[in-house]
């Protein structure tokens, strides 16, 4: 007999993200659902809003720029820069910042099908070793994939050199492993020496770091109840650590008990 299977990468959930359009999710119907469970560890904190944690963001921002130094908010990777690009645009949209736009804008499904980036905020691609060399002032702000920060990216290298400038300012918006470059970045506080990389060697943090929960993942809530929308035979848990998936089988199981509820092992065979 055939059945129907749909995969939810749980960024593709994270509706919040308004460039992407994603009204057709309301409809799916599946047999068999794949989710993934990156953030099933991770309660929201009681009264957080996407909205006022973007309006952090640009207070940060503007402070930022009154120090005449630069801002470097590394992502994970060039969809999520898209993505932050997007966001940026649309706040210029509403005069917190001056205009932007995207040539890609025809290949990506939409929101803001017209939200053309690369002009209207004048964007630059930088040139292999261009980080190394420009003037580090005027306020410029680094949209740059890599946020890992990892060895050999535009983003490593101009990290480099902003970490022991205090008039620079660093923004995380997503997740950095802790053995990453961007992860000891983000452990150590401020005047504190430490190892950056093997390339960039021991530096002293002395820039402005600011942690933004913009992730691209969706919250658990919202997969949850994505579960119950989709109303699976069965659902196999993925991508995410071991007290993740524990906590969607758990409430998965209380909610729908006649849901089957699977996590995947690897090289194990899946029963039907």
């Amino acid at each position: 007999f055939e059945e129907t299977l749909y995969f939810l990468d749980d960024d593709e959930l994270q509706t919040l993200q308004q460039e992407v359009e994603l009204e057709w999710t309301r409809d799916v119907k599946a047999d068999v659902l794949i989710m993934e469970t990156t953030r099933g560890n991770r309660e929201v904190p009681k009264g957080f809003t996407r909205e006022s944690e973007i309006e952090r963001l640009v207070n940060a921002i503007h402070e930022a720029q009154k120090r005449k130094g630069c801002i470097l908010i590394p992502s994970f990777a060039l969809g999520r820069t898209q993505e932050m690009l997007a966001l940026l645009a649309l706040l210029m949209r509403e005069g917190k910042f001056t205009e932007i736009y995207d040539l890609e804008a025809h290949r990506a499904h939409r929101q803001h099908t017209n939200l053309q980036l690369h002009e209207a905020l004048q964007l630059i691609v930088l040139e292999k070793g261009q980080a190394e060399k420009m003037k580090l002032g005027g306020g410029k702000l680094f949209v740059i994939t890599a946020g890992m920060m990892s060895e050999n990216t535009a983003a490593h290298d101009l990290a480099a050199r902003m970490i022991g400038d205090e008039r620079q300012s660093i923004f995380f918006v997503g997740y950095a492993d802790p053995d990453s470059p961007a992860g000891r970045l983000k452990a150590a506080k401020r005047g504190e020496t430490f190892v950056f990389s093997p390339s960039a060697g021991r530096v002293t943090r002395k820039c402005h770091m600011r942690d933004f929960d913009l992730t691209a993942h969706a919250n658990r809530e919202d997969l949850l109840e994505f579960v119950g929308q989709v109303s699976p035979r069965v659902v196999l848990l993925g991508h995410g650590e071991q007290d993740s998936r524990e906590w969607f089988e758990e409430r998965i199981r209380s909610r729908w008990p006649k849901i089957k509820v699977t996590q995947p092992q690897p090289g194990k065979m899946i029963p039907a």
